[in-house]
């Protein structure tokens, strides 16, 4: 065996194990018809190339693209829920933002913006809050199919707020000194674009979904919005803790619901990975705002949240793990698109 051979030999160990056994006799034999004739002293080395399109063929099988094992289909499923689950509260957000500002243009109320009128700071402000109109458009896109439009849409909606809340952090000092608070939003408005532009790569073609469905975050938002109005107008002053239901209170609630029926119905192990994820990513954010309240109703409140959110939590990585164990590596399946495993040699980036 050739020092070149024995060096391609090592970066397809970068492939699952059980695509390896099926497929690597034939990539090495394409790897090499490729190189030529490479003498062990000239040193010879994979291209740079090479070697990217074999990470990004890890990347797809590992997250069920063609030629993945039924685990690795699962866990690709899972992160694509994740991806659609994060977009769809963000998209929540987008459409509470506009009939918030819909409110305030037709009664003439002052939008909070920060900064003073013509300053950078607004300015800013205002493209940070606009900016977050896209996510609303990168979960229609992907419920409707279009990837790369999603794609577009997400990463633009998710990088001015993250560039708002990561400069003050950087400029403030250490991140050490910084709240958990900040750190814990940052991993949360990143994740579901991540899965994104992981989940769905080029080897798996998105469900086109309905309508109703896709639309349901306009109606989420519009109920948010309007259960904020109604608690704002009881006005309950001697009792801070229903506050803790509004908003991210409220997708707590819509979590449990879910998480209790997709146990309940024993559902795909997708799911249940997925409604993990996306549960210790709400227990993240929420278990900060414990140090931040004094103890009294509304900490025993957070404390209550933060508790559902785990055993839930725990509960589902449960049955997602063993869902996953029970498929096993042993049978082949084609995922998404149904092509065949791509050739030896020409992994596509």
């Amino acid at each position: 065996m050739s020092l070149l051979e024995q060096r391609y030999r090592s970066v397809l160990r970068l492939l699952p194990a059980s695509y390896r056994a099926e497929r690597e006799e034939e990539m090495v034999d394409a790897f090499m018809e490729m190189s030529g004739e490479a003498p062990d002293e000239a040193n010879p080395r994979p291209r740079w190339g090479e070697i990217a399109s074999v990470l990004s063929l890890s990347l797809r099988v590992r997250l069920g693209g063609p030629g993945a094992s039924p685990r690795f289909v699962a866990w690709g499923a899972a992160v694509r829920l994740v991806a659609l689950l994060g977009l769809g509260y963000q998209a929540v957000g987008s459409v509470y933002q506009f009939l918030y500002w819909g409110h305030a243009l037709a009664f003439g109320t002052d939008v909070a913006w920060t900064g003073s009128p013509g300053s950078v700071e607004r300015l800013v402000s205002i493209a940070v809050s606009a900016a977050d109109l896209c996510s609303a458009v990168a979960f229609v896109a992907i419920m409707r199919g279009h990837v790369r439009t999603a794609k577009v849409t997400a990463v633009i909606g998710v990088a001015a707020p993250l560039v708002y809340t990561l400069i003050p952090m950087i400029l403030a000092g250490p991140l050490s000194d910084r709240p958990l608070s900040e750190p814990a939003t940052l991993v949360f408005t990143a994740a579901p674009v991540i899965a994104l532009l992981m989940g769905f790569h080029s080897d798996i073609t998105p469900r086109r979904r309905s309508w109703a469905a896709t639309l349901s975050p306009a109606a989420a938002g519009l109920a948010v919005l309007c259960g904020t109005w109604l608690i704002v107008a009881l006005r309950p002053y001697n009792m801070d803790w229903p506050y803790l239901w509004l908003g991210f209170g409220t997708t707590i609630l819509v979590w449990a619901a879910g998480a209790v029926v997709v146990l309940a119905r024993r559902s795909s192990p997708s799911w249940a990975l997925a409604m993990t994820a996306t549960g210790l990513l709400l227990l993240m954010v929420r278990l900060p705002l414990l140090d931040n309240l004094p103890e009294g109703a509304s900490w025993t409140m957070v404390c209550a949240q933060c508790a559902v959110l785990w055993v839930l939590s725990t509960a589902l990585a449960w049955m997602g793990a063993r869902g996953v164990h029970r498929r096993g590596p042993a049978r082949r399946v084609t995922a998404g698109s149904g092509r065949r495993p791509p050739r030896a040699g020409r992994a596509k980036s």
